[in-house]
């Protein structure tokens, strides 16, 4: 009698960045102990790498791989096609794919086309992108024909079943997460000492309030109105600093009101480690931009997040409570300065159930293991 063939699944995915390590790596480990075989396949065109080098966040792992990348431009009004080149074990019928809910996804149509099992994964909405309706009908589509679709969030699910149309039963929210078992660890390692030693190492005078930034240093994040808020409250307050911990194309704005100033301190891409004892003395986690995953750090943090009305918020912002964990100014470097200025409001209690990357790698591991259950 032969061997049953063991079970494949092929995650696809731009690059894998630092933060998605724990993710995948539990999604991983959680299907290897059921006897399933996972491997996550990545890749950009040019503009994606671009964009990864200028985060610097990208890594490469044992259960990753990357692969060539092609792209085609169909239609003006349409992103470009991205399709990525599986090796040959990977592209079998029998291969679940598990892959990025964008209309410019090819293997997630090819596949789609040829009738194997797909599940895409995204955000759900388009809060964060310009997409048209052309894209946004055609995204719909790639949902309703999915065998199941994996949001970052409940509004996401709302938006798949609702405007979408998918059925309830095949969309499942897995409450997009960070690494929360790393930050909370590094916050309870942090002394009164470490404190000082903190202060000391970065010429931070005791009597002085930090303030922190933590993520990306890029467009999406509106690095220019930080700095130009930055310069009115240092001006307004000599005992206010700023500490950095991030990096990406839009670093050299900061790192030059930092030699202009010499209150901002720039940690670089950096570990919870790296920044627990920042943190732990931080009155705000400054964020003009878009709120997406520093969402979850924040309530870990229990910092209020200071942000503008105007940004294109993640889906994760949701996780936020209003006026409480997170506070929203009109789009313009003095109502940031002067909300900036006012300090924030302690937050008293806080939220009763925080998303983790554990829950949500559980909730994706069992939501592949049901699809390929049910396609035995």
């Amino acid at each position: 009698m032969s061997r049953p063939r063991r079970s494949l699944v092929a995650i696809t995915q731009p690059y894998v960045p630092g933060y998605r390590v724990p993710l995948w790596a539990r999604v991983v480990d959680n299907l290897k102990s059921e006897g399933v075989e996972c491997r996550v396949f990545y890749g950009g065109d040019a503009e994606q790498l671009r964009i990864r080098a200028g985060r610097g966040d990208g890594v490469e792992t044992v259960w990753a791989t990357q692969v060539p990348t092609r792209t085609l431009t169909l239609h003006r009004r349409l992103p470009k096609l991205i399709f990525r080149t599986l090796p040959r074990r990977w592209r079998a019928r029998r291969v679940l794919l598990v892959t990025e809910m964008q209309v410019s996804n090819m293997n997630a149509w090819l596949a789609i086309a040829s009738g194997r099992r797909v599940v895409t994964l995204g955000h759900g909405t388009s809060d964060t992108t310009d997409q048209n309706r052309l894209a946004v009908a055609l995204e719909n589509q790639l949902n309703r024909w999915a065998d199941h679709v994996l949001t970052y969030t409940e509004r996401g699910r709302r938006h798949v079943t609702g405007e979408g149309r998918a059925r309830q039963n095949q969309v499942t929210a897995f409450h997009n997460a960070t690494d929360t078992v790393q930050l909370r660890a590094a916050l309870a390692a942090v002394t009164a000492h470490r404190q000082d030693e903190f202060r000391a190492a970065h010429g931070i005078p005791g009597n002085a309030q930090i303030d922190l930034y933590l993520g990306a240093l890029n467009r999406h994040k509106n690095i220019d109105l930080l700095v130009d808020a930055a310069r009115t409250v240092f001006a307004a307050d000599p005992f206010r600093w700023v500490v950095v911990a991030g990096w990406g194309e839009d670093a050299a704005r900061l790192e030059a009101l930092a030699a202009e100033t010499g209150r901002v301190v720039l940690l670089g891409q950096a570990e919870p480690a790296q920044y627990a004892a920042a943190a732990s003395q931080a009155g705000l986690l400054l964020n003009p931009g878009r709120v997406g995953l520093v969402a979850v750090d924040a309530l870990i943090m229990g910092l209020p997040i200071l942000t503008t009305s105007a940004s294109a918020h993640a889906p994760e912002f949701d996780y936020l409570r209003p006026g409480i964990d997170v506070i929203e100014t009109a789009p313009t470097s003095e109502a940031y300065a002067t909300a900036w200025l006012s300090g924030p409001t302690p937050i008293q209690i806080p939220p009763s159930d925080v998303p983790s990357i554990e829950a949500a790698a559980d909730i994706i591991s069992g939501v592949i293991l049901a699809q390929l259950e049910e396609h035995r």
